[in-house]
């Protein structure tokens, strides 16, 4: 499994952010309501402090008088006279309002009352510090809050994946090894067991689709041989015979031809049909430019007499690690379509150390029929109802096997380049 893309660390990952999205909300609701009830209790205060001094204080009514307590100062002043309240109160309009002086914290009540000023000023500061205190404390609980969330997010996330991981880890060990099989009883009725009861039944149905499929293409392939050797053997002889006509010998050699492209055609797809992919490693590298040589001889009947120049530019001898007859079928493939689909111009097949390139001027691949261009139903669009997609999902399944890389490009009425890279 990827490191980055772990499905516990998703489920991590939301557990944390839903613990913190709940946290962070019920945080911020005990501040917001901590808060709004202190500026209530506050402002009830102030507003109580000053009725009560109306009722309780003779002076209540003289300008000038102030009124003091442990935390608040009632200043009684004229409306037009504000001289005697100190000043950062002293411009302040009718309302209730926050001051901070000299690092004080003030909750200040400015009423008018006929011509008289009433200034009820409320020292807050402690407050506000137990305030700040409060706030501290909800921030330490919620990020306590939170690693608690992830502890339990993560310990949850392992136990929900655990089964997932062995189905995983059991499906990994038998890839490529058709005798295994899952071991169910590490699974529940769950969804789990479930799905690894389907998977165990999808194997092994795939396993006899491909065991089957093996068997025919060893039964086939018995079955051409012989009368594959009976037409070769059948056109040695008639070769040796003295009154050929030139015409007669080269229908000859292209049947001769012919058998051996079939013959190198059946091994390949017995070497494809194979299940364990252990079987198809080579040892032996191949030299590629022979077989190019060869290929090309071989299917120079395409060109026929139109004026196409064919030319082989081996910049780096290429060395491959496989069949000869994979790599002729391979290469075959390639020339064919290039020989068939231009009418004139050049055909250019080019060797570097680790790649083949085939590049043609022939009538191009529009961009439908490229996005199909490896598929075995793909068509080209140009008038000809040949198929050609099946060569091309040959060439698509050998690169798959031995782990190259077909790539194409191609702009319609200019040309087309396919390149295999040899990248194992």
């Amino acid at each position: 499994m990827q490191k980055t893309k772990r499905l516990s660390r998703r489920i991590t990952l939301t557990f944390l952010l839903f613990g913190a999205a709940l946290t962070l909300m019920f945080g911020f609701g005990l501040v917001i309501a901590l808060k709004s009830i202190e500026i209530n209790m506050l402002d009830d205060i102030l507003y109580a402090e000053l009725r009560e001094f109306q009722l309780q204080t003779e002076s209540a009514q003289i300008p000038g008088f102030s009124h003091q307590r442990t935390t608040i100062i009632i200043y009684v002043t004229s409306r037009d006279e504000t001289t005697k309240i100190p000043e950062h109160i002293r411009s302040l309009p009718q309302g209730i309002h926050d001051v901070t002086h000299d690092n004080q914290d003030y909750r200040v009540l400015v009423e008018h009352i006929g011509d008289t000023r009433y200034t009820v000023q409320f020292d807050d500061t402690s407050i506000h510090n137990r305030e700040r205190d409060f706030i501290r404390l909800v921030w330490l609980c919620s990020i306590a809050a939170l690693m608690l969330a992830f502890v339990i997010g993560w310990g949850l996330a392992n136990y929900v994946i655990s089964p997932i991981r062995r189905l995983a880890h059991q499906i990994k060990t038998f890839k490529n090894q058709p005798g295994e099989s899952l071991d169910l009883s590490e699974f529940g009725d769950d969804e789990i067991g479930v799905l690894a009861r389907q998977l165990q039944h999808y194997h092994e149905q795939l396993q006899h689709l491909l065991i089957r499929e093996k068997e025919f293409a060893s039964n086939v392939s018995h079955e051409l041989r012989t009368p594959i050797t009976n037409i070769s053997l059948a056109a040695e002889v008639l070769a040796t015979r003295a009154d050929l006509s030139a015409l007669e010998y080269a229908r000859i050699q292209r049947i001769q031809r012919a058998v051996g492209e079939m013959s190198e055609l059946i091994e390949t797809f017995l070497i494809l049909a194979q299940i364990n992919n252990e079987s198809v490693k080579y040892n032996d590298a191949c030299e590629i430019g022979p077989v190019i040589r060869k290929v090309i001889e071989q299917q120079r009947v395409w060109l026929g007499n139109k004026p196409v120049e064919v030319v082989v530019e081996e910049k780096e001898p290429l060395k491959v690690s496989a069949p000869p007859g994979i790599l002729s079928v391979l290469v075959a493939n390639l020339i064919r379509n290039a020989f068939r689909y231009t009418e004139q111009g050049t055909i250019t097949v080019s060797l570097e150390s680790n790649q083949l390139t085939v590049r043609d001027t022939g009538r191009g691949i529009d961009m439908p029929t490229s996005d199909r261009i490896f598929k075995n139903d793909t068509k080209i669009n140009s008038g000809d109802t040949n198929r050609v997609g099946l060569g091309l999902k040959i060439v698509q399944r050998i690169c798959e096997r031995y782990g190259w890389t077909a790539s194409f490009e191609s702009t319609k009425g200019q040309g087309s380049r396919f390149t295999v890279l040899f990248t194992s």
